[in-house]
């Protein structure tokens, strides 16, 4: 009895092995039997159930063909730095749903499930990316200018005694971006590339030394400091008496023209105008106003007095009403 179950089972055995091999429900390397051939389960008159040859290949070949048959997909969500997306996939692990979706995650992105964890249907699988740059920025501290006033200088005279300098800083920061929004900045290094140096400007104070007033002629030939005030003209306004005055100098129209230009801007031609700063007054804006009195004791209230005294100034030190005006559109004074 036990060795006719054991050549049964060898028989089926045998069966199976050829469907596998040969893929067809013939019997690897054997030949029909001979009619007269017994067969061992028969005459062993075993209560043994035969296996049908059928039955057992028509598995095989279901076997066969379920594991041909592709996966079907099953539905994900992607979520990447907030923003989610719906996917059928037949990835078998989180690194191949991310790799069959094109995101590249590095060691710095944190994804929310291990990328070794099965993929199934309904899994939510979050990715935030983590960036970190460095970012070189220079920063400049412009210079200032200090004036210091300096009494061994003209008036408006300036004079640059030390050279303004900005100060420029470099600094690297290291900045962390996650799920595309700052989320960390550090320092790494800072260095100054020069130091803010201010620029330092004398200003001048002092006022100029008028030069001596030249002696004016008098009609009987002989000398005198400035002309008399009897000989100078009183009456008009200011404009007109300085024509006289320079027509009598022996000046053109070009030098009553600058002289013009000039008191206009000193004092507007107001003989009583006084710089509130300065103390200067007059017509032509003595500095200090007593200077004119060498001209007549009514200095402070007579037109006249003022222009006489200072054509005289502007003779003595610039020639010309012309060279006073260029001296002064140069320096700011005259």
């Amino acid at each position: 009895m036990n060795h006719v179950r054991t050549v049964a089972r060898r028989g089926l055995h045998a069966a199976v092995l050829a469907v596998i091999a040969g893929g067809t429900v013939a019997f690897a390397g054997t030949t029909a039997p001979d009619a007269g051939a017994t067969d061992p389960v028969v005459m062993a008159g075993a209560a043994v159930e035969p296996v049908s040859v059928d039955r057992a290949v028509a598995g095989l070949a279901a076997s066969r063909f379920e594991a041909r048959t592709p996966l079907e997909g099953v539905a994900v969500e992607l979520v990447i730095d907030g923003e989610a997306q719906q996917l059928t996939t037949q990835a078998a692990t989180v690194a191949e749903l991310l790799t069959s979706a094109g995101v590249l995650v590095d060691q710095d992105d944190v994804v929310s499930a291990p990328l070794a964890t099965p993929v199934s249907a309904g899994l939510t699988v979050e990715v935030t990316t983590v960036d970190v740059v460095d970012e070189h920025v220079t920063d400049t501290d412009k210079h200032e200018t200090v004036e210091e006033e300096d009494d061994s200088l003209p008036r408006g005279e300036r004079e640059v005694v030390t050279e303004g300098v900005d100060g420029v800083t470099a600094t690297t920061y290291r900045i962390t971006t996650t799920g595309g929004e700052e989320t960390g900045r550090e320092v790494v290094a800072r260095a100054v590339v020069s130091e803010r140096v201010d620029e330092v400007v004398r200003v001048g104070t002092a006022e100029p030394e008028p030069e001596p007033e030249p002696a004016v002629p008098s009609s009987s030939g002989s000398s005198s400091a400035s002309v008399p005030p009897a000989a100078a003209p009183t009456g008009g306004s200011p404009k007109a008496i300085a024509a006289e005055m320079v027509a009598a100098r022996g000046w053109g129209t070009d030098q009553y023209s600058c002289l013009e230009t000039l008191w206009q801007r000193e004092s507007g031609w107001n003989h009583t105008a006084e710089n509130p700063s300065s103390g200067a007054y007059g017509i032509p804006q003595s500095l200090p106003g007593s200077k004119m009195a060498s001209a007549g004791s009514d200095w402070r209230t007579n037109p006249a007095t003022q222009i006489t005294w200072g054509l005289g100034y502007i003779s003595g030190r610039y020639g010309t009403p012309c060279g006073a005006l260029g001296h002064s559109n140069s320096h700011g004074w005259y």
